[in-house]
């Protein structure tokens, strides 16, 4: 938090900046800072590229990683998967999926940390030639009122690598990020 002339409200609504923080466990293990408030994505693959080139020199390989939507990009997923096994990024709203969202059938039921969810996955071809899991959650709307996109629901999805694993597992392990940083 910050009181500086070029601060801008965070995520977490106060002014500060948006520095590339890496945890393994409950321990922060990087942090980089950005140049004052550039886009999210202005030079994030070149961050991660330091940070897991680090990690590289001490002989640790990450086996999951797990981003915000910030990390959702051609260029940056592409370095991510070059240093780790599987990595879950929240991936931001694509209206080209929209269709193939709404159309989808066979939606479980689950129920995680008290609250309803629907899951579901399909194969996407995020950005051309390449292929990946995109795991999608839908909580109904409480407030009956439908939005314009979403409808009756509220939509999150988190593309991946693991094609495997449960899509109830893939939700919980994604969950487990933030706050931390």
């Amino acid at each position: 938090e910050t009181e500086k002339y070029d601060a801008k409200p965070t995520y977490k609504k106060f002014l500060g900046y948006r520095p590339g923080v890496y945890v393994i466990g409950d321990k922060i293990v990087y942090i980089e800072n950005s140049d004052g408030n550039t886009n999210v994505r202005f030079h994030q693959a070149d961050t991660h590229k330091r940070f897991f080139a680090l990690l590289e020199s001490q002989n640790i390989r990450v086996n999951r990683f797990r981003a915000d939507c910030g990390s959702c990009s051609k260029e940056i997923v592409s370095e991510i998967e070059k240093h780790c096994k599987h990595f879950y990024i929240r991936a931001n709203r694509c209206s080209s999926l929209y269709n193939d969202i709404f159309a989808l059938r066979g939606w479980k039921t689950e129920e995680i940390n008290g609250i309803q969810f629907e899951l579901n996955s399909i194969l996407v071809e995020k950005w051309e030639g390449k292929c990946y899991r995109l795991v999608i959650q839908r909580q109904r709307r409480n407030s009956g009122d439908l939005d314009l996109w979403e409808g009756e629901y509220t939509y999150r999805c988190i593309l991946t690598n693991d094609y495997k694993s449960s899509t109830r597992d893939i939700v919980e392990f994604y969950n487990l990020r933030g706050g931390k940083e």
